[in-house]
């Protein structure tokens, strides 16, 4: 291969038999090395994985963590491995259960070298498009059929709610419940492709690709975020700074394991926040506040007007089955006061099981 390419990876919990796939597509895609970083998994992956690094030599350096340090404490560390690795040129982040799929690297780095960018080494990050989530196939219906190449968030809107957008949902929301439409299908539905990329402002760290002399410009993921959103306030700074996230539609990966929230069967808008994991619910709403007061937020008022009416709707559509409210306040509360970190009063409310579920994962 014309680059060498490193691909850099966070593990936890007991996930081998998905990591494997994952390291084994990588290869196949021409991946010089891979640098694994072992987020305290289970006795049972960690014994696995390490009979597969002497097998694989010095093509897999795996970092092994007593302690999880969540994903930005992860990707920070594999990151820091592969800035100072002579053998990684170009730095490809993916998920534990991200799939690269066939020609999916070699149409990133042919998109590379298409892009007439001034020191683009620097100013660029190519990102993959993993049909799968939900969020990748409405950034591939906007590029694709309303040809909206450039996409970013609506300044002053909460969670992605905002007073000017109430319309449209109110519409959909309708149609779905009245008239029983469901959502059309997605995936083979643009026989008219305008364009086969776009730019976005920030992004997953699953699938971003980049040259590694982009660290000395945004450096490494802010570990108070914990999980949730630090992959989003880390890219964000490629474009804060002036460069460019390109979507590239052509390459593909697969999710192999889908988050509990895009495993959660409700339609009803706001459901996982009003129901879903308390830690989830947690730490994304917390840093998201935090994330967009400091970046996407001019006018407060329009700001908290936009977060006063996202909670009353969901409240009244999810009554009398709110179980998150007080989760949701208090994460409000501490993102405005830009409390970040780890909390430890969440700890109590589930069974260890599912602590480990929850504080190891992240929504990809």
């Amino acid at each position: 291969m014309k680059y060498k390419v490193c691909v850099v990876t966070v593990t936890y919990g007991d996930r081998f038999h998905l990591l494997k796939q994952v390291i084994d597509a990588s290869f196949n895609e021409g991946v010089h090395k891979i640098i694994v970083v072992d987020n305290a998994s289970s006795e049972n992956s960690r014994n696995q994985l390490k009979e597969y690094e002497k097998s694989l030599k010095d093509k897999l350096k795996v970092i092994y963590l007593d302690e999880n340090t969540g994903s930005a404490g992860g990707y920070k560390r594999g990151l820091e491995e592969a800035y100072k690795c002579e053998d990684c040129e170009f730095i490809w982040l993916l998920d534990d259960d991200n799939k690269p799929l066939e020609n999916s690297l070699k149409v990133l780095l042919d998109f590379w070298d298409s892009l007439d960018v001034e020191n683009k080494e620097e100013n660029a990050a190519l990102f993959a498009f993993r049909p799968r989530k939900s969020a990748f196939i409405q950034i591939k219906k906007l590029i694709t059929i309303e040809n909206k190449t450039n996409l970013t968030h609506i300044r002053n809107s909460f969670l992605g709610f905002h007073i000017k957008e109430l319309h449209k949902k109110v519409y959909r929301y309708l149609t779905r419940k009245i008239f029983k439409l469901e959502k059309p299908t997605p995936y083979n539905a643009y026989n008219q492709k305008r364009s086969q990329f776009g730019t976005i402002c920030d992004a997953t760290y699953g699938g971003l690709l980049f040259h590694k002399s982009i660290l000395k410009k945004i450096g490494y993921p802010n570990e108070r975020f914990y999980v949730y959103v630090d992959d989003s306030e880390w890219s964000y700074r490629i474009t804060k700074t002036g460069g460019k996230i390109y979507i590239v539609l052509d390459s593909e990966i697969e999710d192999l394991h889908l988050s509990s929230y895009e495993n959660w069967d409700s339609k009803e808008p706001g459901s996982f926040l009003a129901k879903g994991d308390p830690f989830v619910v947690y730490y994304s709403v917390r840093n998201d506040v935090v994330y967009k007061l400091d970046n996407f937020v001019d006018n407060k008022i329009i700001y908290f007007i936009n977060l006063f009416l996202y909670l009353t709707i969901i409240t009244l559509i999810n009554l009398p089955d709110m179980k998150n409210a007080k989760i949701i306040l208090k994460a409000i509360r501490d993102g405005y006061k830009r409390r970040l970190g780890k909390v430890d009063f969440l700890n109590n409310r589930l069974d260890k099981s599912k602590r480990v579920e929850v504080l190891d994962g992240k929504i990809k």
